[in-house]
């Protein structure tokens, strides 16, 4: 059963494979070890892109980097768990429900395995009856410790006795709650307790310390019963008879069962078989029992009788040991095959089984008979448990001389299920809304309780896998009434998710049988569920106990170095110290601690002299010791020792005299004094659970898993209170809460309940965990920088006050009311900004403590300053589309609220160089459940183009798209004939628009529409109308936009992915993607080293698929990378709720660089050096090559250099005397005629 209050705090898992390696050769033998492959990070090149950030629905995110990491989350119930190298918890194998507690098994100083208990009926696919288990060391294998009906609560390892103690709510092995595990079951002396078990613990003396909900030990548990027998309805059962004689009235076997007089003999009141002929007479049922008595009533009609018979149980076909005294002597005789029956004895014989043996049918076969052939007058068969079942026929009925009989009375829409591997048919209703009612569906059992007493009321409830509906099992509430007086059942939670059988107890006390009274218990539907939930009802057993055993009242002191049990109890300080408490016999004893000083703290539902919930046993003391302030004032759940400091968690507020405030929940007790843990939260405490996280300087310091059932933790000096999810983290040497401080840390949700050392290893946990590397909600940002790593944004977002969490759905038909937490984001640098916008459905405050209302603006030029939209816009909208141009900001969605005396609806403009809204707002959208989906101005333009769902803006009809003009500061139609619903808009140059969504083109209805500026003409992009269904994912193939990838779901309902080449559409093949994926954005990124040839994609770019991607043999991821292959997982997600998130959109501070091959770039100035230089060069090379290629011409013709020596200069000179060369020149001269 799972506590009623940490029972609200699970949630259901699913199975996630691992990639172990298991105690590797560097290990020290014996010990366990898990050892994760880490992933490859992929080669993205984003250099030119700026910054790169996420938005979606999730609360934390995680890179995908180890094998083994996914977003399944242990959900509804339980797991065993490791950690990542990051520090992120790994689920190494789960259950189907809770794993309360584990430690290390040791045995001739080698270690065995983790032993872990709970109230789970399965680990993994392994069936573990009895709620316990052993996790091996050499290799990861589970194996169940068989022989335990029930389930375990508290667990201690002896180290020194090669043994484990183990206590809970169960039976085995002749002990009851308590009892040994070596190499098999061992029984102590005591054989266990009458009430369970909650803590163990072994003191410094070496003894062993048993603390519970008991008043006596196990040996005499049951008390002296006045009727020890209920009547089994065999008249209920399908009852068939062989060879019967076919004489009218004398052979239906129906005539036998439930006679108000079994004397009476006749027809319709006897059965008989044909004359001379053995034959026999069946039973069978819808339910197993365990006999325990037969009555047999004989015939004398017309001197027919059965002689001899034999009783065989089925369906295992064993023939059956029974006892009964000899009427004739009085003897007691024993008898199996043939047993006799008295001639002519109508007055019933009874037969006492000799063993207990299940069954669930039965057959009486006659074997020899008086006169003239064999037969029965009556029949009646008796069981010592005492059980109401909700199928009415299974009830003790109302005959032989039962008057009341057990009952049940359903309420609903009940059906009856057959038993499939469970033990009885059960009933089951399915219900389901978006908050089911609790008085839906009821079913109310009650016993035949023929005594008063102390009773142990167990409810049983059948497994989800026989009947296939682990998916939609749920909660179920359980309350009863015990009394005339009053004394109720407190209202308990079980969940029903379990995989096989299991039973709960529900209450343990007195129970009223006097004057009429009847005591009933109630089953029905927890409040709180929603979807489709499945509700089963199948038994109550009711087991009568013994009042008191020795005084014993929650707490019992064990020497196992004795092998007798001290019977005066009061010769135990820790016996007497539970003896004296309040109530007698009812005390509660929930947790047991020891301190360095070897002083014990013993914790849980008690009073008395000073000694309220919890209080001391120090060391060698002959009495109990109150606390300061006399102890706590409510009910003390869990504690944890570190050194002289006990933490103690549960449902108090305060000291017994209200003398330590702001003890809520949770709280340390040290040096005679309580410490609160800030101001603790505003609920109950279950789990105090410690483990390591790196806060500084990658220095691992051990923290504190706080778990339990609140949803905020308090503020204490200048620490605002915060909401959470039942779980928050203390960091003991910071004394304060993780939240508060400003480190970057693992995010975790979830309950944390166990812990085990495990030698030479790092420990093991048990919960139900969802972390990731980074809390952040609904907005991550990518550093490539060094390596791949996720940064949160300075902002912190939390839930509008309608909302109970930041959960948001997916876009339904268009509509963003359903939305909640960041939906959309964008950066913006132009105009000497650094500016990144978030927005959706979210609540905020700004960096000057103002409210901030859905949108909100991060100034990284202002040492990010947050400022954002204020009450102006109404709290109820929901923004899922931004577009800014020139610095003003279009924000659009499911949009209201007044600015100035502008009406605001699906859009308004805000100036992101003031921060405030802008001058003028563009007149409202009109239509039935206006919304804006896409926004995306125009290229080079003062354009800014609006879609999604309305008919027109202003007073202008434009129905889906329209264009708002900046200059003008008017809205324009952009023509055509086009309407629906668009979901996206993509620039694919400057003046054409890719349109997807819900569209009519004319009167031809379509996918994706491309729109041209220049002419205003819609044309249906090619080939889309032959697409699977609905686009809802739209980007860019190429960087000329020629080409395109899309993704929707097909009208089947499966995910669909293709690329347009430019001719055709190639689709991807549909395997790649598991059930249930759904594909809400794409985007072609660049990569630094190139993949294998594809058609589908460049080798040089992978395609990012966001959304939640369930990739085949793999599981969900929120985003995958697209080789043209495979996929290969490179974002996972989880929200608060504990269930896969998902993203939507990458944004990124240069769009246009998409397509950029993202090579390393010089500055210009070392590009014109180069440029000047290589031209030199160039000149150079040039002068020299034509200098030696005229020197080669003249060579190759002959050419010689003119001689240079004279040796007789003047050996001509007399031939013509210079004065008659120059004559003409020495005077004037007449001119010639």
């Amino acid at each position: 059963m799972r506590d009623p209050l940490s029972s609200s705090l699970r949630s259901r898992a699913g199975t996630l494979a691992l990639a172990l390696l298991l105690a590797s050769s560097r290990l020290i033998p014996g010990t366990v070890a898990f050892t994760f492959a880490s992933i490859p990070q992929p080669n993205l090149n984003l250099g030119d892109l700026g910054r790169v950030a996420f938005a979606g629905d999730f609360d934390s995110i995680s890179l995908y980097q180890f094998e083994g990491q996914n977003e399944t989350p242990t959900g509804l119930n339980g797991a065993l768990l490791s950690r990542f190298p990051n520090g992120v918890f790994a689920t190494l194998n789960e259950t189907d429900a809770d794993i309360k507690a584990m430690c290390p098994f040791t045995r001739d100083g080698a270690l065995q395995g983790i032993v872990f208990g709970g109230n789970f009926t399965s680990v993994g696919t392994l069936r573990t009856p009895g709620g316990i288990a052993l996790l091996h060391p050499n290799n990861g294998t589970v194996t169940p410790l068989e022989g335990l009906n029930g389930s375990v609560n508290a667990l201690h390892c002896d180290d020194d006795g090669g043994r484990v103690f183990v206590g809970g709510s169960f039976t085995g092995g002749n002990s009851s709650n308590a009892i040994i595990w070596t190499k098999s079951w061992t029984n102590m002396p005591f054989s266990g307790f009458n009430g369970p078990v909650n803590s163990i613990l072994k003191a410094p003396s070496g003894k062993i310390i048993f603390g519970g909900e008991f008043n006596g030990l196990g040996d005499n548990m049951t008390a002296v019963a006045k009727n020890n027998t209920q009547v089994l309805p065999i008249g209920s059962a399908l009852l068939k008879a062989q060879t019967s004689s076919g004489t009218p009235g004398l052979s239906d076997p129906k005539n036998i069962v439930c006679k108000p007089d079994a004397a009476t003999e006749g027809p319709d009141n006897t059965w008989l078989l044909s004359d001379t002929a053995p034959g026999f007479w069946q039973a069978d049922f819808g339910f197993g029992f365990l006999p325990t008595k037969l009555r047999l009533h004989n015939t004398k009609l017309d001197g027919r009788g059965t002689k001899t018979w034999r009783y065989t149980a089925l369906p295992d076909g064993g023939i059956m040991n029974f006892t009964f005294v000899d009427p004739l002597s009085g003897q007691q005789r024993f008898c199996d095959a043939t047993c006799p029956l008295p001639e002519g004895n109508t007055t019933g014989q009874d037969f006492i089984f000799v063993n207990n043996i299940g069954m669930n049918a039965f057959k009486i076969d006659i074997s020899d008979w008086y006169g003239q052939g064999g037969g029965l007058n009556g029949i009646e068969l008796f069981q010592n448990d005492i059980y109401s079942y909700a199928i009415n026929d299974f009830n003790e009925p109302k005959c032989g001389g039962v008057t009341t009989g057990a009952t049940s009375t359903p309420t609903g829409p009940w059906q009856i299920t057959p038993s499939h591997e469970s033990n009885s048919q059960y009933l089951t209703a399915t219900l389901q809304g978006a908050n089911i009612n609790p008085d839906a569906a009821s079913v109310v059992f009650q016993p035949d309780i023929k005594q008063s007493g102390n009773y142990s009321v167990t409810i049983f409830t059948p497994g989800c896998i026989g009947d296939g509906t682990c998916g939609t099992r749920g909660r179920v509430n359980i309350t009863g009434s015990m009394s005339k007086s009053g004394s109720r059942v407190k209202s308990t939670e079980i969940f029903q998710t379990n995989n096989f059988d299991k039973y709960d107890q529900i209450y343990d006390g007195y129970v009223d049988a006097t004057d009429g009274f009847r005591p009933s218990i109630t089953l029905a539907p927890s409040p709180g569920q929603s979807g489709v939930l499945t509700v089963v009802a199948q038994r109550v057993r009711f087991t009568l106990k013994s009042a008191s055993s020795g005084n014993l009242n929650g707490l019992f002191e064990y020497d196992p170095n004795q092998q007798v049990v001290e019977n005066d109890f009061a010769n135990s300080v820790i016996d007497a110290a539970g003896a004296s408490l309040s109530p007698t016999d009812q005390a509660i004893v929930s947790t047991l601690a020891a301190a360095s000083d070897n002083t014990l703290y013993i914790g849980g539902n008690f009073s008395g002299n000073g000694l309220n919930n919890i209080f001391a046993i120090k060391d060698g003391a002959s009495n109990a010791t109150a606390l300061k302030g006399n102890g706590l004032n409510s009910h003390v759940i869990t504690t944890y020792q570190n050194g002289s400091i006990i933490y103690v968690g549960g449902n108090f507020t305060n000291t017994q005299d209200n003398s330590a405030s702001g003890l809520n929940g949770v709280a340390t007790y040290s040096n005679d004094d309580w410490q609160p843990l800030g101001a603790g939260v505003n609920g109950v405490v279950m789990f105090i659970v410690p483990f390591s996280l790196n806060l500084t300087a990658n220095t691992p310091e051990q923290v504190l898993g706080i778990s339990g059932f609140f949803n905020r933790v308090n503020g204490f000096g200048n620490n605002a209170a915060f909401s959470v999810e039942n779980f928050s983290v203390w960091v003991p040497s910071q004394q304060n809460w993780l939240h508060n401080l400003n480190v970057r840390s693992i995010s975790i949700q979830g309950t944390l309940m166990a812990r085990s050392e495990v030698p030479g290893a790092d420990p093991l946990f048990a919960g139900s965990i969802s972390s990731s590397s980074l809390g952040a909600s609904g907005a991550a940002a990518l550093d490539s920088s060094n390596g791949l790593s996720l940064e949160p944004f300075s902002a912190t977002i939390r839930a509008q006050q309608q909302q109970t969490s930041l959960r948001k759905r997916a876009l339904a038909n268009g509509r963003s009311s359903n939305l909640t937490g960041i939906v959309t984001a964008t950066f913006y640098k132009e105009n000497n900004m650094n500016k990144t916008i978030l927005a959706g459905h979210f609540a905020a405050s700004g960096t000057d403590k103002q409210n901030i209302t859905n949108l909100l603006v991060i100034d990284g030029k202002d040492s990010d300053k947050v400022t954002g939209l204020d009450d102006q816009i109404d709290s109820n909208s929901t923004f899922t589309a931004l577009g800014v141009l020139d610095g003003i900001l279009f924000a659009g969605g499911f949009v209201s609220g007044q600015v100035g005396q502008s009406k605001i609806a699906g859009i308004l403009a805000y100036d992101l160089s003031s921060n405030n809204y802008a001058g003028t707002q563009p007149p409202g959208l009109q239509g039935i459940n206006v919304t804006v989906n896409a926004i995306a101005a125009r290229p080079k333009s003062k354009d800014v183009f609006i879609a999604g769902r309305f008919q027109s803006a202003g007073s202008l009809s434009c129905p889906a798209l329209c264009i708002w003009n900046t200059e003008r500061n008017q809205w324009n139609s952009p023509g055509g004939d086009l309407s629906g619903e668009v979901s996206a808009l993509t620039w694919i140059s400057d003046t054409k628009l890719l349109i997807s969504g819900n569209l009519t083109v004319g009167s031809n209805a379509t996918n994706i529409v491309s729109y041209d500026f220049t002419n205003g003409q819609f044309q249906e992009f090619s080939g889309a109308g032959g697409l699977p269904g609905a686009v809802s994912a739209l980007c860019p193939a190429s960087s000329d936009g020629s080409q395109i990838w899309a993704a929707g779901k097909s009208k089947e309902g499966s995910a669909f992915l293709e690329r347009f080449d430019g001719t055709k559409w190639l689709p991807v093949n549909g395997d790649l993607f598991g059930e249930g994926t759904d594909i809400r954005g794409v985007q072609v990124l660049m990569l630094s080293e190139s993949h294998g040839k594809s058609d589908l994609i460049d080798e040089g770019q992978d395609l990012l698929i966001l959304g939640q991607i369930n990739v085949t043999n793999f599981g969900t991821a929120s985003a995958v990378l697209f080789d043209g292959t495979t996929l290969v997982p490179f974002l996972l997600s989880s929200t608060a709720q504990n269930t896969p998130g998902s993203l939507s959109q990458v944004f990124v501070e240069n769009p246009q660089s998409f397509f950029k091959s993202n090579q390393k770039h010089l500055a210009l100035g070392f590009i014109v050096l180069i440029a000047l230089a290589i031209a030199l060069a160039l000149t150079f090379l040039l002068v020299v090559a034509g200098i030696l290629l005229e020197w080669y011409r003249k060579k190759s013709k002959g050419y010689s250099p003119a001689p240079t020596n004279y040796p007789d200069r003047m050996a001509n000179v007399d031939r013509v005397p210079p004065e008659h060369l120059f004559g003409t020149l020495s005077g004037n001269r007449p001119p010639a005629i």
